[in-house]
């Protein structure tokens, strides 16, 4: 048997952090904003007579066999992998190859969405029921087990779903909005919006750890911006839902603004320097995605600004990302 999986990454526009359990318990609900974009990650999963897994990482170049679940890793560079193989163990002799389209460090979400990708794969084989809740919680916990911090669940749901998402955290866990479901909407969007590379890659877990230590330790500055980072994305589904496509550079403008102040190392001179280039060229907003500290940033401009745009963050630095809104979300293939 032969199947591939496929899931979008992401660019979140406002409220990332908010999603991190049980931070958003703290602050009486955390809201993220974001959008699945034509950055894949995807999984391919062969079964075989052969006695063994075998895990070939496509993008990061390595390759390991082993006949024991026991022997999988659970670090380096396949091991998060290797963990979710072990917390779903499949009932055959398995080949599963992986890629990621992003860049190292991308900050959109990349080894989340390879993560539901791939335990929706697992749990396909096994014959387990693949439902939306069940997927980003185990993907959720594997990753953070991994990395050993607190991790959100904005990219794994954003995977699954692809589109617009407004995305609100509670008690109940997690419920989904989707926004921009007009094509005129999803196209004007898609417009405004530039994602690039800063060639800086990043670890986003010690960001957001600094981030939510801070919350826990009462540390106001940074309880207080949490809070109105949260009500920003609140504040840009609105302005989504009512296609007020002018409020939308403000907002995530004034969402990046908070978000830099809350901790050191979000920005960097390099992310300044694009950032600050592209402005000057006519940009309405910049925004680095993910924790922060490098990877890609989305930009956003007003009609006829684009290739200006484009061309300034270029000669910059920065490496421009083609890329569509994809509104399929999780895409599964038979050979």
């Amino acid at each position: 048997m032969e199947m591939r999986i496929s899931v979008p990454n992401r660019i979140d526009l406002a409220g990332g952090t908010t999603d991190i359990y049980p931070l958003y318990l703290f602050m009486d609900g955390g809201c993220t904003v974001n959008v699945g974009i034509t950055v894949d990650s995807a999984v391919e999963f062969k079964t075989w007579e052969k006695p063994a897994i075998r895990i070939v990482s496509r993008d990061l170049g390595e390759t390991l066999e082993t006949p024991d679940l026991a022997h999988l890793p659970t670090e380096g560079p396949l091991g998060l992998i290797g963990r979710t193989v072990r917390a779903v163990p499949p009932e055959t002799g398995l080949e599963i190859l992986t890629h990621n389209q992003a860049p190292p460090g991308s900050g959109l979400g990349a080894s989340s969405a390879l993560l539901v990708a791939l335990v929706t794969g697992l749990l396909k084989l096994r014959s387990e029921s693949i439902e939306p809740g069940k997927v980003v919680d185990l993907a959720a916990a594997v990753e953070c087990a991994a990395i050993q911090v607190p991790t959100g669940k904005q990219d794994h749901i954003a995977a699954f779903y692809g589109g617009t998402s407004s995305i609100e955290f509670g008690y109940r866990g997690f419920s989904r909005t989707e926004l921009c479901l007009e094509v005129d909407g999803r196209k004007r969007l898609e417009e405004m919006m530039i994602l690039s590379y800063t060639g800086e890659g990043r670890f986003s877990g010690m960001n957001n750890w600094d981030v939510t230590k801070g919350f826990i330790d009462k540390q106001a500055q940074i309880r207080e911006k949490l809070v109105t980072i949260r009500d920003v994305a609140r504040d840009l589904t609105r302005a989504l839902r009512l296609h007020k496509w002018d409020e939308v550079p403000r907002l995530v403008d004034q969402e990046w603004t908070i978000r830099r102040a809350l901790a050191p190392g979000i920005s960097t001179p390099r992310i300044d320097r694009i950032m600050a280039a592209a402005t000057a060229a006519g940009a309405a907003a910049n925004k680095v995605c993910g924790a922060g500290g490098g990877g890609c940033m989305v930009t956003l401009v007003s009609n006829g600004r684009r290739s200006v745009v484009e061309r300034a963050i270029s000669e910059a630095g920065g490496e421009i990302l083609p890329f569509r809104i994809d509104s399929e979300g999780l895409k599964c293939s038979h050979a």
